[in-house]
């Protein structure tokens, strides 16, 4: 029979020195019954002397021990060790029993956290009378150190279990490249008081490198759980990276972000786009071979193929790709008037009709630019290599930018917004922020459309909740029946969120006429603007008088380079360029550029609209591309206006035919 007594004393001591560290428990209360028997079960055959009434080591005493410190474990260096592992490695007998033990208690899983209310298991010693001699009995005890003791021993572990599942959840759930963008952010000063939660991102950044290296992966959880970085999928930080860790779009999980830390005018000072973007976003370059194509620029005149004008201006003709061969029309007269057309009423002539039958023979063309045509403002964009692989999905290089950015009207947005655009009647709300800007209208009998009452008339309130846009549209259309009087239109600010891109633009449109006014000043928090009073005669607009502040097509102002509200001679018109040669993709518009008209703003030349197919999973990096490398301003672009085939529109043009006739058009789209 092996020495007992030293055995207890391993044990002890073993103990003892875990004790000065946190430790833990495995397995469940089935899996300490099974220990007790697996510890009966372990001695060497012959070894185990047991006494039929009483024993040392096989006694209710030993067995409290076994079944409460057994299962206690410590973790060092990253590897579960047992309260067994190591014990009485000297003694042939008890070794086997120490190391049957931390063999059953190593294979079961991490459970918990060792807390107690107790204050020691087992006793060190017994004393009985037997045949008129005292004897003593030796037994498994053990101390339970202070740091591990509790009265509430139940919510103490259920904290410790639960601040395990938040860690594990983290661990799990948030990227290396999510946990990078944000740091990324931070120190670029792109977040609120970013520099506050700066150390609880890099802690727990480098908690999950070291997850992902570790050996025992559920153990490094359990070991580093009382650091408090391990709750911080949980809080307002985590979150973000939460958002970007399930895909959320950047500008959105920000705005996320910024609405629960920030004042409601707080201003972000930086662009949110971080080196580690561009640095991914430029391996997806090299990957697909495209770099080159990425390089944009405003288009000249002298880019643009001869077979892809419809007209050229005399004056510009020496300018053209591939020179005057070919174009159908004939050298302008000389010595046509230049006076200005009397007041007149335009004759309409739909778009198709003007271009088949009118384009071919004008001398010249100056089209009135009204404040109305603002959104219509466009430029025509090209590569800087014409050699490098085609972008976008027809076979042709170049692209186009309304103002703003955008690559289509206030009327289309409102249609990928899921608006209504096919009523008799629609007033439009368009801004260029994350504010929420809300739209009212007080019809003739008192009735008040707004985002209150969304059941009949209002069908896009966009920027009241997440996710958040930067180019915003609310919509109201009448389709049914339309009453005459007053309608009075109002803008109210209910949540300032930007201080930069502030006013909007309304845009009304009926029986096919399309008006806009705009407001350039920011609204401010719960500011409301009244827009004007529009009269409706015949479910038809009959006057629009603009409240303060709003601006209408009767004052002229600048625009690249232009006076609005007066004619300017158009050097160009074309198609645009998803419908060069034989392409016929998607939408066509129709471009009137315009001479000295020069967009002095760095434009997109890349939108995931006009991507080709096989481009499509890569719209969250050409996103981030698109508004990296827009062109720079140049001088000699071709800008001007542009009318969607799929919006109802109107354009008056003063056309000189070759013969000397002039004619006064409303271009009808």
């Amino acid at each position: 029979m092996g020495d007992f007594q030293q055995f207890v004393a391993d044990v002890t001591s073993r103990l003892t020195a875990m004790s000065k560290g946190e430790l833990y428990v495995v397995g469940d209360r089935l899996d300490r019954d099974s220990l007790w028997l697996t510890f009966l079960e372990s001695f060497p055959a012959g070894t185990n002397l047991r006494f039929r009434e009483r024993s040392e080591y096989d006694c209710s005493t030993c067995r409290v021990f076994v079944k409460n410190f057994g299962t206690v474990v410590e973790i060092r260096d990253g590897r579960v060790r047992t309260v067994w592992s190591g014990v009485s490695a000297s003694d042939p007998v008890f070794s086997v029993v120490a190391a049957a033990l931390d063999e059953f208690v190593g294979s079961l899983p991490l459970s918990g956290i060792f807390r107690s209310s107790e204050t020691q298991y087992g006793t060190k010693t017994t004393r009985s009378l037997r045949d008129g001699q005292v004897e003593v009995w030796h037994h498994l005890h053990g101390q339970v150190a202070k740091q591990h003791r509790t009265t509430d021993v139940g919510p103490a572990r259920g904290a410790f279990d639960t601040t395990v599942q938040v860690f594990q959840r983290g661990l799990d759930e948030l990227t290396g490249q999510a946990l990078d963008t944000v740091v990324d952010l931070i120190d670029d000063n792109a977040l609120y008081r970013g520099a506050e939660h700066r150390r609880a991102v890099t802690e727990f950044r480098s908690l999950r490198n070291r997850w992902t290296q570790a050996t025992d992966a559920r153990a490094f959880v359990f070991a580093n759980a009382m650091n408090p970085a391990a709750r911080f999928r949980n809080t307002v930080i985590g979150t973000l990276v939460q958002d970007l860790s399930e895909g959320v779009d950047l500008e959105h999980a920000v705005r996320s972000f910024e609405t629960k830390v920030a004042p409601q005018n707080y201003q972000r000072p930086t662009a949110l786009i971080t080196p580690a973007m561009v640095k991914a976003a430029m391996k997806t370059i090299d990957e697909l071979g495209i770099e080159e194509s990425l390089q944009r620029r405003f288009a000249r005149l002298s880019d643009v193929s001869v077979n892809n004008v419809l007209w050229v201006d005399n004056d510009t003709q020496s300018r053209m790709k591939d020179g005057i061969e070919g174009l159908l029309m004939q050298a302008a007269t000389t010595g046509a008037s230049a006076a200005r057309l009397r007041d007149a009423k335009p004759e309409e002539v739909p778009v198709l009709t003007f271009m088949k039958d009118i384009l071919p023979g004008a001398a010249s063309i100056d089209l009135w630019v009204a404040n109305s045509h603002e959104p219509h403002f466009v430029s025509l964009t090209t590569g800087r290599h014409p050699d490098a692989p085609r972008l976008f999905s027809w076979d042709n290089d170049f692209g186009w930018s309304y103002g703003g950015n955008v690559t289509d009207s206030i009327k289309e947005k409102v249609k990928r917004a899921g608006g209504n655009v096919t009523g008799k009647l629609r007033v439009s709300l368009s801004w260029f922020n994350h504010d929420d800007l809300d739209l009212h209208v007080y019809e003739p009998d008192g009735t008040h459309i707004w985002y209150q009452d969304k059941r009949h008339k209002l069908d896009v309130d966009m920027n009241a909740s997440s996710p958040l846009s930067n180019e915003p549209v609310e919509n109201v259309t009448w389709a049914g029946r339309i009453a005459d009087g007053e309608y009075r239109i109002e803008v109210n600010q209910f949540r300032k969120r930007d201080s930069s891109r502030g006013g909007f633009v309304i845009e009304t449109e009926s029986d096919g006429k399309i008006e806009h006014y705009s407001y350039e000043r920011a609204v401010g928090q719960k500011e409301t603007v009244e827009v004007g009073r529009m009269t409706v005669v015949g479910e038809v607009i009959t006057a629009f008088r603009p409240g303060a502040g709003l601006q209408s097509g009767s004052a002229g102002k600048d625009l690249w380079g232009i006076t609005t509200e007066q004619f300017v001679p158009v050097s160009t018109v074309m198609y645009s360029p998803n419908y060069f040669d034989d392409n016929e993709v998607g939408n066509r518009h129709y471009f009137f550029m315009l001479k000295g008209c020069v967009n002095d703003q760095p434009t997109r030349g890349i939108y995931n609209e006009f991507l080709r197919g096989d481009l499509h999973q890569h719209r969250k990096v050409f996103e981030v591309l698109g508004d990296r490398t827009k062109c720079e301003p140049s001088t000699d672009q071709l800008s001007g206006l542009g009318f969607s085939s799929t919006v109802r529109n109107a354009v008056v043009a003063k056309v000189t035919m070759t013969g000397g006739r002039r004619r006064l058009i409303s271009i009808q789209f």
